[in-house]
């Protein structure tokens, strides 16, 4: 590798030395190969992909899932109707995963393709929420660590 400088002061790196100019050899590094487990074969035999083609991404799992909303220990008031579940999830959810809440261990409604859903109609008393990540065809990738909550009983002072 050849650097040169030219009248201007642009700097310019060239593979062969320029015969009308000075210029000073760079020495660089070697190049570090490094071989993918997944793509043992070498560059050669590796197909052209063109420019113009999307770059395909596999899916290597979520690495985190919590339940963001509500914490644990969370109380509710007994004239609050609606209850927010809100999952925070690393990477994001894909396209084509579902996320199903659970409210006390039974599905809530149906697996939707979003990270919030409204809870409503908690009875008062103790009850455990927490949510799944499903692949289109129904495959656990994630679970969330279930949370409490408290619905409080209504009650009236004398």
């Amino acid at each position: 590798m050849y650097k040169t400088i030219d009248k201007q002061g642009n700097i310019i790196y060239t593979d062969t030395p320029p015969a009308e100019t000075a210029a000073s050899e760079v020495i660089l590094p070697p190049i570090n190969p490094i071989s993918s487990p997944a793509d043992p074969a070498p560059a050669a035999a590796r197909s052209p992909v063109s420019s113009d083609a999307d770059p395909v991404t596999t899916f290597t799992g979520y690495s985190f899932i919590a339940l963001a909303s509500p914490l644990d220990g969370t109380l509710v008031h007994f004239d609050e109707p609606n209850l927010l579940a809100q999952l925070a999830l690393t990477p994001g959810l894909e396209a084509d995963h579902l996320v199903q809440f659970y409210v006390d261990g039974s599905a809530y409604g149906s697996a939707i393709p979003s990270l919030s859903l409204s809870i409503t109609g908690l009875e008062r008393g103790s009850h455990r929420i927490s949510a799944r990540v499903l692949s289109s065809r129904g495959a656990i990738l994630a679970v969330a660590t279930p949370v409490t909550v408290q619905v409080q009983r209504h009650f009236k002072r004398n």
